[in-house]
């Protein structure tokens, strides 16, 4: 479909006690230079004011949803993409804020090219006090500059390198490959992308247009979700062997990510010391690469 020259845009926002940084993610996209947008908001239970301050908003582009009870993000985010009306979907984490020309700069590509369906941009991490993080040289890998579709999709067969809150995706597209996955709960952005960029166009823009929070109480980093996440990760990946075409380094590089996933899963089990030590060498002697990609991945 041949997108209209002034098209909707819905920006969506999923939350859970966000009372911190909520007001300034909302009013980050409605200040947008770009004006035809609506702005779904999907608010998981929260138990703090978040809900109340969402409705200080007076703006009609704004759709405020609520569960009633806790539903976690993946069913959240089925439920919230049930109300998008937008030819283009933007997502925006609740925490994060966008450059003011994001969404007028994404839009514009989808313009340049009808088989466009995903777009991701360079992104700003910081603290929650709003203080830039310096990402050293092995954690750049959102920020390389891959040229065409064809080295994304490679580079995506080993690891997302679309943040989530950057992204724009065309939502008859969206829809062609089956939308959000109800079996995931926190890798449905890495799913779906894959699903995207396998059958149509990818872009990452090289212009930081979304400012991105890092927060290390963030639910990310409870040890139960944690082992969620590795499970999902492990699981994409390993689809990624069977529905692309892999050259002999991307496989190699792909199983190398499984089994940093697997090890880091493991370790994370109620094992004996002694029991974790056997277990790491069996996995260094199996793979030996791996004890120089741990320390990378530290640094």
């Amino acid at each position: 479909m041949k997108l209209k020259s002034d098209i909707l845009v819905t920006v969506l926002i999923n939350c859970r006690n966000e009372e911190k940084f909520v007001s300034r993610a909302i009013k980050s996209v409605l200040f947008q230079t770009y004006k035809n947008i609506e702005v779904i908001i999907w608010d998981d239970a929260s138990s703090d004011s978040t809900p109340e301050i969402i409705k200080t908003f007076n703006d009609k582009r704004i759709k405020f949803f609520k569960n009633e009870n806790h539903l976690g993000l993946g069913p959240s985010r089925c439920r919230a993409s049930n109300k998008i009306s937008g030819d283009l979907v933007a997502i925006l984490d609740a925490d994060d804020e966008m450059f003011k020309t994001r969404i007028e700069i994404q839009v514009n590509e989808f313009k340049k090219n009808n088989n466009l369906a995903l777009v991701g941009s360079w992104i700003k991490f910081r603290n929650i006090n709003g203080k830039a993080i310096k990402e050293n040289f092995f954690k750049k890998s959102p920020f390389n500059i891959y040229v065409n579709s064809d080295q994304i999709k490679e580079k995506m067969m080993v690891t997302n390198i679309f943040v989530h809150s950057s992204i724009m995706y065309k939502k008859e597209n969206a829809i062609k490959v089956g939308w959000y996955s109800n079996k995931l709960e926190y890798s449905q952005d890495y799913d779906l992308s894959l699903k995207l960029i396998k059958l149509y166009d990818s872009k990452i823009i090289t212009e930081l247009l979304t400012l991105v929070t890092i927060r290390k109480e963030s639910m990310t980093q409870s040890d139960n979700l944690k082992k969620i996440r590795l499970t999902e990760a492990i699981s994409i990946l390993e689809k990624c062997k069977s529905e692309f075409k892999m050259n002999k380094k991307i496989s190699s590089i792909n199983l190398r990510e499984i089994s940093w996933y697997k090890l880091k899963l493991d370790l994370m089990n109620n094992l004996s010391i002694i029991s974790k030590l056997f277990y790491i060498l069996r996995i260094i002697i199996k793979f030996p690469s791996l004890l120089f990609y741990y320390f990378v991945k530290r640094l």
